[in-house]
């Protein structure tokens, strides 16, 4: 009698550990679309909450990758995100934004990101899923050209993001105007000075300022990581300007292992600032 108990236990456990299963490729979703604004199709990675229904509107975070990174970098088996993700009732978007510096390039027509983002990505999210699309639905986030991308789109569309935050983000582009593609994008600083200082968060703090909304704010930087100076200069001057934010160094470098440390208490900001998941009433 005891064997075939043993089977119908390892049957059940089976049975279980498959049901998990589904509902794990249920909640992690790989798709593409056609981006009209880059003419070709994007790819992105949605993670749905654990308690996902379509009767019920959930926050978004878009988080993005870094300059020679991709969609699923944050996907990365160390990073844990979709472990970290089953805490909070929100969803999150990692989209491929490709060497962009997510910016509308006067030199490079067919890179076009900034209004990718605003204009198409965001308006699919809102459509194909059951968001709560304001900006007190909406978060940005990322890790070095990621969080310059965070911190310049929140600058500029205080209305369409309430929450940003960045790690280890490029936060003044001109400090350093060699590395990542960044003329490839913005041309030389010298022959486009404006180009670069609209497209800097340090230079783009005046917007914070003067927005209807103050969105809130977190960034932080490693102790040993060559955008350090940057961080600083742009903590300098939003504490001249006056406008709330948190900024913190820990002991690090510009790597893997500083971003994957800093994701919880990122993915935990983000949670605890944007608007809580709501009963939708639409039939």
């Amino acid at each position: 009698m005891r064997k075939p108990g043993l089977i119908s236990i390892f049957l059940l456990l089976l049975l279980i550990a498959s049901s998990i299963l589904a509902l794990a490729t249920e909640r992690y979703i790989v798709i593409s679309h056609q981006s009209e604004i880059l003419g070709k199709k994007k790819m992105l990675a949605i993670i749905l909450p654990a308690d996902y229904t379509p009767e019920k509107r959930y926050p978004v975070l878009y988080l993005l990758h870094g300059a020679g990174g991709d969609y699923l970098n944050w996907h990365k088996e160390d990073a844990k995100l979709y472990e970290l993700s089953r805490k909070y009732e929100m969803i999150i978007v990692t989209p491929d934004v490709e060497t962009s510096w997510l910016a509308d390039s006067q030199i490079k027509p067919k890179s076009q990101y900034e209004s990718y983002i605003i204009k198409e990505l965001i308006p699919f999210i809102d459509t194909e899923y059951p968001t709560i699309p304001t900006y007190r639905g909406r978060g940005i986030a990322g890790l070095s050209m990621g969080g310059h991308g965070a911190m310049v789109l929140v600058s500029k569309y205080p209305d369409i993001f309430g929450v940003a935050s960045s790690m280890s983000g490029v936060l003044d582009i001109r400090m350093i105007p060699d590395t990542a593609g960044k003329k490839t994008i913005f041309g030389d600083p010298l022959d486009y000075p404006e180009v670069w200082n609209n497209n800097s968060a340090v230079y783009l703090a005046d917007n914070l300022k003067k927005a209807r909304r103050r969105p809130r704010l977190m960034f932080d930087v490693g102790l040993s990581d060559y955008v350090y100076d940057a961080n600083l200069k742009y903590h300098t001057t939003l504490k001249k300007l006056n406008i709330d934010h948190i900024f913190k160094v820990y002991p690090g470098n510009h790597n893997w292992d500083y971003w994957k440390a800093r994701l919880p208490e990122h993915l935990e900001f983000h949670a605890q600032n944007l608007k809580k998941p709501e009963i939708s009433f639409e039939e």
